[in-house]
């Protein structure tokens, strides 16, 4: 009889424990998911783009550095993205491809999310001669505490 009583106690304990552990980590694990923000831009043949970003907000980018290698190109950039209460500046790198999109990574400098990965696909959309209309959606992995 005592002994049914402990086991009893201890099963209810470590089912507490369990549940408060898994509490804990799916709250984390909310907090770390990515922001989202999807956008619409144009470049100039100055490698100035502008558009708008997420809901009503703008991104606004600056080609720094352009390097043909091959079929792609390498290129990096700073770009500034205000959405709702996010305003964020960013320095990526990444390669345009030949099949009409770029891939960019790299780490928010200033602002919302500092310290922040941020991830951003582009998908070439139209254009005249002298600028490119992009689509596209970031990603921001916000900084482990």
């Amino acid at each position: 009889m005592f002994g049914r009583n402990i086991y009893r106690r201890l099963t209810a304990l470590i089912a507490i424990v369990v549940g408060v552990l898994a509490f804990g980590a799916a709250q984390a694990s909310a907090s770390s998911a990515p922001v989202v923000i999807a956008y619409h831009k144009t470049c100039d043949a100055s490698g100035h783009c502008f558009g708008s970003a997420g809901n009503g907000g703008t991104i606004e980018m600056w080609i720094t550095s352009f390097r043909a290698t091959g079929d792609a190109a390498q290129l990096t950039l700073r770009e500034t993205i205000k959405s709702g209460n996010i305003s964020f500046t960013a320095v990526m790198n990444g390669t345009m491809s030949p099949a009409g999109f770029i891939v960019l990574n790299g780490t928010v400098t200033d602002g919302s999310f500092a310290g922040a990965q941020i991830h951003q696909r582009s998908n070439y959309d139209s254009g005249p001669a002298d600028a490119s209309v992009w689509n596209g959606e970031l990603q921001l992995l916000p900084a482990s505490s």
